[in-house]
């Protein structure tokens, strides 16, 4: 998978969670990016973080 590929997959699995389970409070939010940042090494958290922000921005 190329990066951009990567990342395009990470946001829309993003998207489809949110929609899912109705995740619109802060404290849900948070919940689910702790899940995203725990199920990743720590390498790629920093694209976790910034893809994150950029979903719930738009």
């Amino acid at each position: 998978w190329s990066r951009r590929s990567r990342a395009g997959a990470l946001v829309d699995s993003m998207i489809k969670m949110l929609c899912t389970n109705g995740v619109w409070w802060l404290e849900d939010l948070q919940d689910l990016l702790a899940c995203y940042l725990s199920l990743n090494a720590a390498e790629h958290h920093r694209t976790i973080v910034a893809l994150f922000r950029r979903v719930i921005l738009v």
